[in-house]
């Protein structure tokens, strides 16, 4: 009776011993690689949405900077009218003045004629000194040759300030023109100014959804880091554990199941680290390099311009829009371009993206309606003004992806 009692309570103990082989905490750790793994699945796609809705606010604020460009561009154009029409009104203010001076000079003339027919009429007979001048001639041959020469000097008079009173008429009327001319414009520039001012205010919306939407990536990136932690953690739990059932179940009696139960955990964790470390590569992106650039004299022109700044309407050194460091560069290769990029858009032939080849010129939007372009340098870059806050640098295909491509 004792040996049986003493063998149930060895069965026992040796039962309550096995107890931690069988529960082990590899079940618990496995589980956890699997809810890690869950989590930066749908980290990554959460973030590629992130990364096409950044690019889809990207391209609408090209577009916004484009439309502001425009808009300088005729504000610009109008004021250079509203200067050439305010100096037409100061010119025809003179010519004005000029007839009126001549107008003058014609009635003061008018004037020392009466005088001199005064002298020469002696007693006024009629009170008219025209009449008076004739009445007073000697003969009438020289009645005659009065009458022929009062006519003459009349419609001589009547017919020279005639035609400067015309002219003052004239003068006055194309004054008031340029006048209302200057006031259109002047209240052209001013509409164009709201608009302006109204696209800025829109495109500072525009930029402020980017901003949100590029720090919602970028904590996606972070709570990627911290998720890729936990799979490491959990990854490395899996493989202890596995080691040590590994251990235990060599000191078992049955060597070979435990032997192949040792090789199954030893593929799983090699299977789990290679899946880990392909998780990696493909969760980090290397920053590209600035490559040598290629693509003729455009490309190499607009590479010299790179940490330009951006600027609204400009198209100097001192600062460049998209369309403004195209037109520059092309301008010193000797190649004469339109100025904005919707017209730029049309040149040339239509080209492909999965077709680009250094030198063509890219653009976002549609041909002949382009609101943002640049210049492909190849290996999947190009240069290009990108929006106010940056300078002229090199972008991705895989960043922010254009339209197409004109190749001049």
């Amino acid at each position: 009776m004792r040996k049986l009692t003493k063998r149930i309570l060895i069965s026992a103990a040796a039962f309550l011993l096995a107890g931690p082989v069988f529960i082990s905490p590899n079940t618990v750790s496995a589980d956890k690689v699997s809810d890690a793994k869950a989590a930066i699945s749908s980290n990554q796609s959460s973030s590629a949405k992130l990364l096409d809705q950044i690019n889809t606010q990207q391209s609408k604020v090209d577009k916004l900077n484009n439309d502001v460009s425009d808009k300088m561009v005729e504000i610009n154009k109008t004021q250079t009218l509203i200067s050439a029409t305010q100096t037409r009104i100061s010119d025809l203010s003179g010519e004005i003045d000029t007839a009126q001076a001549e107008l003058s000079d014609r009635k003061s003339v008018l004037r020392e004629q009466l005088i001199e027919l005064q002298k020469k009429s002696t007693n006024s007979v009629s009170g008219n000194v025209y009449v008076d001048f004739v009445l007073s001639s000697d003969d009438f041959t020289d009645l005659i040759s009065r009458s022929f020469a009062v006519n003459k000097l009349n419609k001589a008079n009547k017919d020279a300030m005639d035609a400067v009173d015309a002219a003052k008429q004239k003068l006055a009327g194309l004054k008031d023109e340029q006048v209302s001319k200057a006031a259109q414009l002047v209240a052209t520039k001013a509409k164009l100014v709201t608009e302006k001012d109204n696209l800025v205010s829109v495109k500072t919306s525009a930029e402020a959804a980017q901003v949100s939407l590029q720090t919602q990536l970028e904590d996606n990136k972070d709570a990627l880091a911290g998720l890729q932690t936990e799979l490491d953690q959990a990854s490395a739990a899996v493989k202890a554990a596995a080691e040590a059932q590994a251990k235990q179940e060599a000191a078992d009696k049955a060597a070979a199941a435990a032997k192949a139960v040792k090789t199954a955990s030893a593929a799983k964790v090699t299977a789990t680290v290679t899946t880990t470390n392909n998780n990696k590569g493909n969760s980090s992106s290397a920053t590209p390099s600035i490559p040598s650039v290629s693509g003729g004299s455009i490309a190499s022109n607009a590479a010299r311009y790179i940490d330009v700044p951006y600027v609204w309407g400009g198209a100097s050194p001192a600062g460049f829009d998209c369309s403004g460091l195209i037109w520059y560069a092309a301008k010193q290769a000797g190649i004469d371009l339109p100025r904005v990029s919707q017209a730029q858009s049309t040149l040339g032939t239509y080209v492909s993206v999965n077709n680009l080849q250094a030198g063509d010129l890219v653009f976002w939007g549609g041909v002949g309606s382009a609101h943002h372009v640049g210049i492909y340098i190849g290996n999947g870059q190009y240069i290009h003004a990108p929006t106010t806050g940056q300078n002229v640098k090199v972008g991705t295909l895989q960043y922010y992806r254009p339209d197409f491509g004109r190749r001049l």
